[in-house]
């Protein structure tokens, strides 16, 4: 065989060998009598053929110019999740050096001792 089949073809091939068999033809069925068998001509089935390849490839285009755009966002949110987490880290460092927990702490157990004194 010179030319090879890609990984697409090669289930499309099988998928038809399948429909072939379940339908009772043999794998070998000439266009002209599966046509016959459809009650359409042979130009008629290679027209539809031809639109079939064309809307599926179309089909394609589009879904790879989705998969594009995806794969655009996608690396746009890394960045911007690395941009916010560093953020976040240089927040983490600064409250560690400057103590803020601690003083939360403290305030929060002061507000405890007030609002039991009120009542």
């Amino acid at each position: 065989m010179s030319q090879q089949l890609n990984p697409d073809e090669v289930a499309l091939v099988i998928r038809a060998r399948k429909i072939l068999k379940d339908r009772g033809f043999s794998k070998d069925e000439d266009i002209k009598s599966l046509c016959q068998a459809a009650g359409i001509s042979r130009k008629t089935g290679y027209q539809r053929a031809n639109k079939l390849i064309q809307s599926s490839g179309s089909q394609e285009q589009a879904f790879r110019q989705e998969l594009e755009r995806l794969r655009a966002e996608q690396e746009d949110l890394k960045k911007r999740f690395d941009d916010v987490r560093f953020e976040n880290e240089g927040r983490k460092l600064a409250w560690g050096i400057h103590g803020v927990d601690k003083l939360l702490a403290e305030k929060k157990s002061t507000m405890i001792k007030q609002k039991k004194k009120r009542r």
